[in-house]
């Protein structure tokens, strides 16, 4: 079964657990990570599913008609950026190289995904913020003062 948990387990869509029972409690799964069945399967990082997302909701269709090469462009152009930057776009190879913080390092817990997720965030707003000149199909990206 997989389930839409995110947070002291795993990333976003790619979580399985053999107990169906232990779905309806992800509470458990996050206080007591030991006991819990969860497994992460180590498919596409969720700070790079998330970028992809936000470039969809921007540049993506309103209709079945609306040409959908502003968004393809530019998530093809954040997946690169990705690969290039972190080595890989795959939770299972990210994962090894996550960095402990001082508390999690105190307490003896593994380190978390924390700058992985802050470059990849940095990353998809470099991309939104320079759509315009990546894919010229694409308008530019207008930031409120």
């Amino acid at each position: 079964m997989a389930t839409g948990f995110h947070g002291g387990g795993g990333c976003h869509k790619d979580i399985v657990s053999s107990d169906p029972e232990e779905l309806k409690h992800p509470e458990t799964m996050v206080t007591d990570p030991k006991k819990s069945k969860m497994k992460n399967m180590g498919g596409q990082c969720g700070a790079l599913s998330a970028g992809m997302m936000i470039i969809g909701y921007l540049y993506g269709r309103r209709t079945p008609e609306d040409d959908i090469s502003c968004a393809s462009e530019l998530t093809w152009e954040l997946q690169n950026r990705f690969e290039e930057t972190l080595g890989s776009k795959q939770c299972s190879v990210l994962k090894p190289f996550y960095v402990k913080t001082s508390e999690e390092a105190a307490r003896n817990e593994p380190g978390t995904c924390g700058k992985v997720y802050a470059t990849g965030a940095e990353l998809a707003v470099e991309v939104i913020l320079n759509a315009h000149e990546i894919c010229p199909l694409c308008s530019k990206t207008e930031v409120p003062d």
